[in-house]
């Protein structure tokens, strides 16, 4: 039944004034029961009741069944002679709506025509009532999980401080611990349901008044009461949830790094509560911790941030960054065979290391204006050596894993730059190095490749960094047409090498000279180090045994020398 259909059989008087008043309200229990009056009366209308039943779906993950009353007459009404309709919902569920007369009444042919006109208007308000209410609903909600998002957590927040309950629970924001790789592992569509059994898990063991949200993706956020704050962040070490992995059922255990925030009486505003929890889990992501409080000196370093990242555009445009090299040495002859190019910044005469600026930058996508700055820096000063008449050493520039794999960028577009800016500076190709880091990501895995790949097409030679610390090691040895690797100064920074040590190392020299790679050990510090990898037939070192970073005048007159007397 269509609403032009209803409009058709709408002649009577007091029909046409119950459609057009019902229609003034958007909830029907507000206006159902001053439009039907005038019909009530006339068809001795005792009472109006229906039965809501829509079944468990992906947007609810239990049944909705309720019964409302519409309208109750002054007089008493029967059960004998009730008319009643069953509607089919647009959701796999049903609506019955059933009219009961006033005791001793029965209703004719006619009446019961006006009244099933009556329950057909009344199920299309019920209806259009319903969707408008769920379509606000879902706005609050994160449509996979059907909980709160963050603009529901702040409602429920607010909602607590007009209560003057909000000083009794701890809030909470978590994410998952390398979901992206069980996503990889189990399938996208896996991976949401995987991610809605854990919403399922962890609500299940909230109390009624504490609450939980989905931001979206594998981030959450909770207010739990404060006497269950140690239960709550034990729960967050392991979640068990289940996944299906080639036609089984098989257990998932779900991690979590969480930033916690002690909720006062002095938070009176949502947005400070959000943005504290948001302070505290980005600590806990970068500090590798299972969970951390929100602390005094995390505001004050995230104030810095925020200072540092206005000041960057402008650091770069007054070329306030600066290379300083750090030489590559042949350990059995002390002589130089390459140097990096890293990145310092000389801000109002101090020197700000990287450690207080890199991360920032890799968050906010900064970093790729200042790896190519440096490398046209680099550029220009392979040119000053030249005309100088220096003998060059190949230069190491790092790109950032962001600028390879970050939003938004393409590892062929950035390629195409690094090739153009080597042109333009009409560099030889042979003169440059470029380093990067490896990745267990398999899309960043891609990526990577595809631009190692175009570096080669180039004649640009490349290096991984920190090699041996991650997940992908062996396969980059095997597919990755790279040219050098730089063994990560965590095998060498012990004060005894074991046989472990030795084992690991000489494996991935050997392997790396089958492949015709070149290999060097970076955070070399010690006499002692540089013999141990000379056993093992690494040749090139980097470290503070032979220089730490030096600005640019002083590798000049380093690279003038040639090398270090130094010989091990």
């Amino acid at each position: 039944m269509t609403v032009d259909d209803i409009r058709e059989r709408i002649k009577k008087k007091d029909i046409e004034l119950y459609v057009q008043e019902l229609l003034q309200f958007e909830n029907t229990f507000d206006g159902f029961k001053k439009a039907i009056e005038p019909l009530a009366e006339r068809l001795k209308i005792g009472r109006v009741a229906g039965h809501l039943h829509i079944e468990a779906n992906i947007k609810s993950v239990q049944d909705e069944d309720r019964h409302d009353v519409f309208y109750a007459g002054d007089g008493l009404y029967s059960e004998k002679g009730k008319y009643q309709k069953t509607f089919q919902a647009v959701e796999n569920g049903y609506c019955e709506l059933t009219a009961f007369p006033y005791e001793n009444v029965e209703w004719s042919e006619e009446e019961k025509e006006d009244i099933a006109l009556l329950l057909e208007v009344l199920y299309l308000h019920v209806t259009r009532s319903r969707l408008i209410r769920k379509t606000r609903e879902y706005s609050y909600c994160n449509l996979i999980t059907m909980l709160p998002n963050s603009a529901g957590f702040v409602r429920i927040i607010q909602q607590h401080l007009q209560d003057q309950t909000i000083c009794q629970y701890n809030g909470f924001y978590f994410n998952l611990k390398s979901f992206g790789l069980l996503s990889y592992k189990y399938g996208g569509a896996e991976g949401d349901l995987m991610i809605k059994r854990y919403a399922v898990a962890v609500r299940k063991w909230l109390a009624e008044d504490e609450t939980l949200a989905h931001l979206g993706g594998d981030n959450f956020m909770a207010l739990v009461k404060k006497s269950r704050t140690a239960e709550f962040l034990h729960l967050l070490e392991k979640v068990e949830v289940t996944a299906k992995y080639m036609g089984r059922v098989v257990p998932v255990y779900i991690a979590a790094a969480a930033g916690a925030y002690e909720i006062t009486a002095k938070d009176r505003d949502p947005g400070n509560i959000m943005n504290g929890l948001s302070i505290a889990v980005s600590y806990a992501r970068q500090h590798k911790l299972p969970y951390a409080f929100l602390t005094d000196k995390m505001l004050e370093e995230t104030v810095d941030v925020q200072r540092m990242e206005q000041m960057l555009p402008e650091a770069l445009e007054k070329r306030e960054f600066q290379v300083y090299y750090q030489p590559k040495v042949d350990i059995r002859t002390g002589q130089i065979v390459g140097t990096e190019a890293l990145a310092r910044w000389i801000h109002n005469g101090e020197v700000i290391q990287p450690f207080r600026f890199i991360p920032t930058m890799e968050r906010n996508g900064f970093i790729i204006h200042l790896d190519l700055y440096i490398l046209k820096r680099v550029c220009e000063a392979i040119n000053e050596w030249i005309e100088k008449g220096y003998k060059l050493v190949p230069i190491s520039v790092n790109i950032s894993r962001n600028d390879i794999s970050g939003v938004g960028h393409d590892p062929r577009m950035l390629a195409e730059r690094i090739i153009r800016i080597i042109k333009e500076y009409d560099i030889d190709p042979k003169y440059i190095i470029i380093e990067v880091t490896e990745t267990t990501e398999a899309s960043e895995q891609k990526d990577l490749y595809d631009f190692i790949r175009n570096m080669s097409e180039a004649g640009i030679a490349t290096s991984i960094d920190d090699f041996g610390t991650g997940c992908s090691t062996l396969s980059v040895l095997r597919d990755f047409p790279v040219n050098e690797i730089k063994i990560d100064r965590s095998f060498i920074n012990h004060e005894a090498f074991s046989t472990q040590d030795q084992i690991i190392i000489k494996s991935i020299i050997q392997m790396a000279r089958q492949l015709n790679l070149n290999v060097i050990t970076e955070g070399v510090e010690t006499e002692e180090q540089a013999r141990f990898l000379l056993e093992l037939g690494c040749n090139h070192a980097q470290g503070y045994l032979y220089d730490k970073p030096l600005e640019q005048s002083a590798f000049e007159s380093r690279l003038s020398v040639g090398g270090y007397d130094r010989k091990i």
